[in-house]
């Protein structure tokens, strides 16, 4: 037992060779604000909270994500593949371990006559009960089973960051459907307004038809704008219906079901903007770019395992406890047990250069891995950048139309006082009417486009998302 425990502690020892490159993140040269002119304050926090939509001051928009995040079935898929892939690791920890195993065998068997019998009353025909207790062990004594674990972990990692990165993508779809859905509704109201005034403007160039004020052509081009306006109101109508089966889809119900929440632009506000955080955090928190760098931790890992392949591999066996008896009440009788130990090395010698090859493409598979790594944290800050500019434009978009809004409805009100008073005819004050809708038309999108981008910017910062187990591993 002593020699056993001996050579166990020695492969221990042994196992504390890893052959491989360790893991370390790569330098990436950062630059110190997302655009050109624009740089974020040194002491600017990642104050952007896990709640952060909440700042748009919609219960109902608040209960859909909620609803969202507790239903949408890819987000229960990338849960349900987390658990696998970290039960994954914990099953090729185990390798860690001696494996100990029971076994119980009967055979009845009869000995040719010409032949002696293996037993010590040289019976012919006789039962043979078999029991034992057997352990085997690797040791890891070029860390192929360690690297094995590292690439496991490195994937379940993965997993991790690509369950993040799935709410925080759910949750910015909810509120840019959301956005959408009122946006098209505004788009559906200033359409049937827009119409009703083409109709009005239709029957007075009737009227003045009928008394020979205008001409034919007139009236045929006026039925042609109504019509185009009738035509383009079914449009809308179906994009506004698909747009709510999207949201139901998002929230894992049928197209069936009926939402009790609908969405207008007057209910939604984008709130107070949101914090930006510095460049050198945005690696940590973002989890695209995790998944990147865990991606390359396990290309790392892979090489390792490649060259341990191509070294010795040790193998040790016992039979710890064995019983062999004919009788099965005399089978754990001391006088039928038996034992033995065993050992084996095996070194690969020739394998026509398919284990070099297979490290060779470790090695390639890292470096695709690095450049995508790179090719993502570049990605993450032209998002950022975008994000940021769409914002801060939508800001001035809506100023401007707000203002073009005011404008437009001072002289309508001008135009009605005038009309009021006689001075002003139908056919004059129409057009005013459908520049003031026109106006409101461009604030209501400009209103859309904010809440979208600010959806986009809370996703494009890591949607306030931040990695608790490893919060900043360079290594």
């Amino acid at each position: 037992m002593k020699r056993r425990l001996t050579l166990l502690a020695a492969a221990a020892l042994l196992s504390a060779c890893t052959v491989g490159p360790d893991y370390r993140r790569p330098e990436l040269n950062l630059p110190a604000h997302f655009e050109e002119g624009h740089a974020v304050p040194t002491e600017a926090p990642n104050a952007l909270h896990d709640r952060w939509w909440t700042q748009i001051g919609n219960p109902a928009l608040d209960r859909l994500v909620e609803r969202a995040l507790a239903h949408n079935p890819g987000l229960e898929a990338a849960q349900a593949a987390l658990v696998s892939a970290r039960e994954s690791v914990r099953a090729q920890e185990g390798a860690y371990l001696p494996q100990v195993g029971a076994a119980y065998g009967f055979q009845r068997a009869r000995v040719a006559t010409e032949l002696a019998s293996p037993l010590s009353d040289s019976a012919m025909v006789y039962n043979l009960h078999t029991a034992s207790l057997n352990v085997s062990y690797v040791p890891d004594l070029f860390g192929l089973n360690r690297r094995t674990v590292e690439s496991l972990q490195a994937q379940a990692d993965s997993q991790k960051y690509t369950l993040a990165a799935t709410r925080i993508t759910l949750v910015s779809n909810v509120i840019a459907a959301a956005a959408a859905e009122a946006g098209l509704r505004e788009q559906i109201q200033a359409a049937e307004q827009q119409l009703r005034l083409q109709e009005s403007m239709l029957e007075a160039l009737r009227a003045l038809r009928a008394k020979g004020a205008n001409s034919e052509a007139d009236v045929r081009a006026q039925e042609l704008q109504v019509a185009t306006l009738q035509a383009a109101l079914p449009p809308l109508v179906k994009q506004l219906e698909q747009q709510r089966d999207a949201l139901k889809n998002l929230l894992g119900a049928y197209p069936d079901e009926v939402l009790g929440e609908s969405f207008t632009l007057s209910e939604l506000h984008p709130g107070a903007p949101l914090p930006q955080t510095l460049p050198s955090t945005l690696v940590d928190s973002r989890p695209d770019i995790r998944v990147a760098e865990e991606n390359l931790h396990a290309a790392s890992a892979a090489i390792g395992i490649a060259v341990a392949n191509r070294l010795p591999q040790i193998t040790l066996g016992a039979s710890l406890v064995g019983q062999s008896s004919t009788s099965l009440g005399q089978l754990f009788n001391s006088a039928n047990n038996f034992w033995n130990l065993a050992g084996g090395l095996a070194a690969p010698i020739y394998s026509g250069g398919t284990l070099s090859a297979r490290e060779r493409a470790a090695r390639a598979a890292y470096d695709q891995a690095a450049a995508l790594y790179r090719q993502t944290v570049l990605g993450a800050f032209q998002n950022v950048a975008d994000a940021l500019s769409a914002v801060r434009n939508d800001a001035l978009a809506t100023q401007k139309n707000q203002l073009a809004v005011e404008a437009a409805q001072r002289s309508l009100d001008i135009a009605r006082a005038q009309l009021r008073l006689g001075d002003l005819s139908v056919l004059a004050v129409i057009p005013l009417e459908q520049s003031a809708l026109q106006a409101r038309l461009a604030l209501a999108q400009s209103r859309a486009n904010e809440l979208a981008d600010l959806a986009a910017l809370g996703m494009a910062l890591g949607g306030g998302w931040q990695d608790n187990e490893h919060p900043a591993r360079a290594d």
